[in-house]
């Protein structure tokens, strides 16, 4: 048969076009590790700075032996204190009114939806880029990570008095690494890896608990040096905040959108000139290190 119309034909003569948009949209990969869940939330009441000092309690003591109708001596009734300090972090996305009127599937409302995700992507690495300044550390600098260095961590934590149970944060080489090693093991004790009722519970990069502690995996743990900085703590180690954005009610457009809690603030902002329209958000956390002896730096090759 000869003289047919084909799809081809109407491509190259422009009858048809080769592609179409289609109007859905899926998600690309992405870490949504959020390791808010295992640090120390405190809430942000300061008035007139940003930076809010938290008081540590004096340690507790052993009483002395006392002879009897003898006076007690004082003891001096020590505190200490930690800081956080809340500082901005922000994004923004703009669209051409092309966007639009080319039948795009992405638009104002979705994009809210992709910034409100970046939220817990900032504090897993803010969390994470605390590591490093822990005192106590495990592993060998160009070594892969092992049981052993687990094992070490989990060691120096009791050592501190801390009792458990503990939270293990690794880079994906260094989880991969431990499994490794866990599996040469004899006799060892199991991992039990996450399942879907674990997932509900402790959130996305959950891996599963071992010896007592749950373990996470995010790609936000710091690579210095040519080795991932993990970590290994009790509760209390790390703390963070967020000062609510609902504060800036009455600096800020009434258009303005709160979101995530009242944590974030994005405002849709038209660009009459330009045929353009952006959301722009705000965040304003704080993290810091509660306390140095409730963690393990685990520094392992990368």
């Amino acid at each position: 048969m000869a003289n047919e119309i084909t799809y081809s034909d109407l491509v190259s003569n422009g009858g048809a076009v080769s592609e179409v948009l289609s109007a859905m949209v899926v998600e690309q990969l992405f870490d949504p590790t959020d390791l808010r869940s295992v640090c120390q939330r405190m809430d942000y009441n300061t008035i007139g700075s940003t930076q809010m000092a938290i008081t540590k309690d004096a340690i507790p003591g052993a009483f002395a032996s006392t002879a009897e109708g003898s006076s007690v001596a004082n003891t001096a009734y020590t505190t200490s204190e930690f800081t956080l300090s809340v500082s901005k972090y922000a994004r923004a996305y703009e669209l051409t009114d092309l966007v639009g009127i080319s039948g795009s599937p992405i638009d104002l409302d979705r994009i809210v939806q992709n910034l409100t995700a970046g939220v817990s992507l900032t504090m897993t690495d803010l969390i994470c880029a605390l590591f490093g300044s822990l005192g106590t550390s495990s592993g060998t600098s160009g070594v892969n990570l092992s049981v052993d260095d687990i094992y070490d961590a989990q060691f120096k934590l009791n050592l501190a008095a801390n009792t458990g149970p503990y939270t293990c944060v690794l880079a994906p080489v260094q989880m991969n690494d431990f499994r490794s090693s866990l599996r040469a093991e004899t006799g060892a004790i199991q991992f039990e890896a996450a399942s879907a009722d674990m997932l509900a519970t402790k959130g996305p990069g959950f891996q599963g608990t071992w010896n007592g502690i749950q373990f996470y995996q995010s790609d936000s743990v710091v690579t210095n040096s040519g080795n991932r900085e993990g970590a290994m703590f009790a509760d209390g180690c790390f703390a963070y905040t967020m000062a609510p954005v609902s504060l800036l009610q009455g600096h800020v457009p009434q258009s303005s959108i709160l979101v995530d809690a009242g944590e974030l603030l994005v405002e849709l902002v038209r660009d009459g000139y330009g045929g353009q329209s952006a959301a722009v958000a705000h965040m304003y956390p704080g993290v810091a290190e509660r306390e140095d002896g409730r963690g393990v730096l685990i520094s392992t090759d990368a």
